[in-house]
């Protein structure tokens, strides 16, 4: 969780708090008020109240958004776990937390901020998840073949994004393909691995485009394969 949007989070809720204080201090002390004849500082303090229950709420929701998981640690022990942020808890004037769980569809009110821990990162789904598991299994069948390549799987805006060191896929792919064309047995058999290995790895960025899942998969599976056989036989160092 940002540090800096949970203590915007807090200070929005000590103003709705502040602007709840100073409407009821008025009303306990304004002679009309007490009267029921509301005065114009009763409309002003109300109209406070409002705005900053308003702001506390897109502060809370800016912090832990509706539909990020989060971990409530409250004085409810037996409903201590991972919950789903619904919306802020409006009878708290929107100071507080609703609270759901997916499977049963329970749900906790007024869940103050500091009874929720850092949201847990959901589970990557869809091409992002295949996309990854796809990237895992080729760096893993490369490292296997004695090359080191780091490759970093991001989604933007819903845009899965592949990134790695240019250059050093260039110098691999290289190699592979001289080793491929030049060398014999085991040498010869993994640089054709590595070679159709990064031939995925740079076809991810397509599929991952067009949402071609089953692509993806079919790539992971191939790699997973390859590494397999390659396991079985005595390890080798990888190159750096």
């Amino acid at each position: 969780m940002n540090p800096i949007k949970r203590g915007a989070a807090y200070v929005a809720v000590l103003a709705v708090q502040t602007a709840r204080q100073e409407l009821a201090d008025h009303r306990a002390e304004c002679a009309a008020c007490i009267k029921r004849n509301p005065c114009d500082t009763l409309a002003k303090l109300q109209s406070e109240v409002y705005m900053s229950s308003q702001t506390s709420r897109t502060a809370l929701l800016t912090y832990a958004p509706q539909g990020s998981s989060v971990e409530y640690h409250g004085p409810a022990v037996h409903l201590h776990g991972v919950w789903y942020i619904t919306d802020t808890c409006r009878t708290s004037l929107h100071t507080s937390y609703l609270l759901h769980a997916l499977r049963s569809g329970a749900i906790i009110d007024d869940v103050p901020l500091d009874q929720i821990r850092q949201p847990i990162e959901p589970e990557p789904t869809g091409v992002l998840a295949a996309v990854q598991r796809a990237a895992a299994e080729i760096t893993r069948l490369l490292a296997a073949c004695g090359y080191l390549l780091h490759v970093r799987v991001t989604a933007d805006e819903g845009k899965v994004r592949i990134e790695y060191d240019a250059p050093m896929f260039g110098r691999y792919d290289h190699e592979a393909r001289y080793a491929r064309q030049h060398a014999t047995g085991r040498a010869q058999e993994e640089a054709s691995y590595v070679v159709e290995a990064l031939i995925s790895l740079r076809m991810m960025s397509q599929f991952a485009r067009t949402g071609a899942l089953r692509e993806i998969s079919s790539h992971a599976r191939s790699a997973e394969l390859a590494r397999e056989r390659v396991e079985k036989r005595p390890t080798r160092r990888p190159s750096a």
